[in-house]
């Protein structure tokens, strides 16, 4: 169990006076929250007005689907795309390259085995209206929205009830500090017509000195150790203000699997600096991210439109990435929930599930064929552009805006999330790189087979790394070395304050063992010799 956070929390007070953004928020379903795996967050900034884009994740029944967000004043909405947090996480998330040699006779490395391959509205007027203040309610996207104001926190939990938003027990009394600041609140569940598919990422601008998640009401539905990413565009480098930061120390980064253990290293640095931390996985210049990919002429409407022939229209549909990228980003239910939209199936296949069909639906062009199916490429080409299109150029149009991006990221359980994160910018903090770099010797000798030749290797900061074999251990106790090097306190002017600095320990327990001091040893052993060699004399 993690540490509690030492760090003296913010008053509830100033939380409030500083109009933060936040975003994020709690997500429930029926009467239970739920779980949510990671969040995924976009702010643009400017110290008087914040954009946010955030990513939906639910899993469950789509009638069931509510979605609850405070923010500082009322927003206006919109939605996004998945593509975007694609892009994000492709452009920032840290690479662990290692340039390894080899040194010696080296047996030639096993060959690898192969796996099969994987396809992959008007005032309320039920009594309430004296305390609750609807701003506005309508349609957006696939969203029934409401934006709601209210003075009084049990008045405001009985429209959101009467009006089939749930709230559950456990997030009841989360809701009254927001109330009693004034706070607005954005109502999301999905309308009548739109299936779990359909979701898409909600976008709110508004007016607000900073951005900041409602992390409160997120840790009543969150897993343990839950990701947190988070994106900041603005003028310069992004700091959490009232969490701590921390730099991992990059000699427990498993080096030889590309770094697979990340997630492992930054959970246990953030544990150090008391569960409420993040880390910096890059901050430079926006346009590490490929926001031209927003432009409308990346998705070829007009290629597609020639496209009448079902699995030849699924094909240029993912090929182009209305739905993410093919390979680890594709929103398969989005894509699916799209296709049967616009492709029915034939009548032989009607009681298929739709993912097994839609999924695969060329390995169903024949009977598609048969049945004479075409698609409505008008209608389908109208969604495309108003779901994805749109909400992408707005995108390339903000990154036009901001020209520099921070991403940021943390672990985080439900037991740590106390108090809301908040984020500032200091001007003159570092840019972080996003790749980080290493090289590496294999020292082979006959006989020693390949994987079990020693691995040296040395680290960015000079440190260097011994593995005895890619399955044998570290030198030393390395599993025992502090995983964050250096935990600080970020300021919004200069380098901020040091808590804890564990660089010398590490250096300590990297450095190679020195030789033993003999001269001790050795002085001892002439004097013997001496005085032997004296009492033999003295008996001749």
């Amino acid at each position: 169990m993690r540490r509690r956070f030492a760090f003296p929390a913010a008053t509830l007070a100033a939380l409030l006076s500083a109009s933060p953004a936040l975003a994020c928020g709690g997500l429930f379903c029926a009467r239970i929250p739920v779980d949510q795996t990671g969040e995924k967050i976009l702010f643009a900034a400017d110290g008087h007005h914040v954009t946010a884009h955030v990513q939906i994740a639910y899993k469950g029944e789509a009638k069931d689907f509510s979605w609850i967000l405070p923010v500082p004043t009322p927003p206006k909405l919109g939605v996004g795309t998945d593509a975007l947090f694609a892009e994000l996480r492709q452009a920032t998330q840290p690479q662990f390259r290692l340039n390894l040699r080899n040194e010696g006779p080296c047996d030639p490395p096993p060959e690898p085995k192969t796996e099969g391959a994987v396809r992959g509205g008007s005032f309320d007027k039920d009594g309430y209206n004296r305390q609750v203040r609807v701003i506005s309610q309508g349609q957006v996207g696939p969203y029934d929205t409401a934006v709601l104001q209210a003075n009084d926190p049990g008045v405001l939990k009985a429209w959101l009830r009467k009006n089939k938003y749930v709230i559950p027990p456990k997030i009841d009394p989360l809701l009254d500090p927001y109330v009693a600041g004034k706070y607005s609140f954005v109502a999301l569940k999905l309308t009548k017509d739109k299936a779990v598919g359909d979701i898409q990422p909600i976008t709110l601008d508004y007016q607000a000195t900073k951005p900041g998640i409602p992390i409160r009401l997120t840790g009543v539905a969150a897993t343990p150790d839950m990701d947190v990413f988070v994106w900041v565009l603005g003028r310069q480098r992004a700091i959490p203000e009232n969490y701590r930061h921390a730099r991992i120390n990059e000699a427990r980064i498993n080096w030889l699997a590309g770094g697979n253990n990340y997630k492992q290293v930054v959970t246990r640095a953030v544990d150090e600096a008391g569960g409420q931390a993040f880390v910096t996985d890059y901050a430079g210049k926006s346009g590490a991210v490929a926001a031209n990919r927003f432009g409308r002429a990346r998705y070829k409407l007009d290629e597609l439109a020639k496209k009448t022939d079902p699995a030849e229209f699924a094909e240029a549909v993912v090929a182009a990435g209305y739905f993410g990228e093919r390979y680890g980003a594709l929103n398969q239910e989005a894509l699916v929930a799209f296709l049967k939209k616009h492709i029915r199936k034939p009548k032989s296949l009607v009681k298929m599930d739709d993912m097994a069909f839609y999924r695969f639906i060329q390995d169903h062009r024949e009977a598609l064929h048969e049945a004479g199916i075409k698609v409505d490429t008008k209608k389908a080409l109208a969604e495309l552009d108003e779901k994805v299109v749109k909400p992408a150029e707005e995108i390339h149009q903000l990154f036009a805006r901001h020209r520099y991006l921070t991403a940021m990221y943390t672990t985080m359980s439900p037991q740590e999330m106390t108090q809301d994160p908040l984020f500032r910018f200091n001007p003159k903090l570092a840019d972080v790189a996003a790749v980080r770099k290493a090289k590496g010797v294999r020292y082979c000798k006959p006989g020693l087979p390949y994987w079990k030749s020693p691995i040296e290797i040395t680290l960015s900061n000079g440190r260097i790394i011994t593995i005895q074999g890619e399955t044998g251990p570290f030198r030393g106790p390395i599993s025992d070395l502090p995983a964050a090097e250096r935990i600080e306190q970020l300021k919004t002017d200069g380098p901020g304050t040091v808590i804890q600095d564990n660089a010398a320990a590490i250096d300590a327990a990297l450095a190679p063992p020195k030789p033993a001091d003999n001269r001790w040893y050795g002085g001892l052993a002439a004097g013997l010799l001496l005085l032997g060699m004296g009492w033999r004399l003295r008996r001749r």
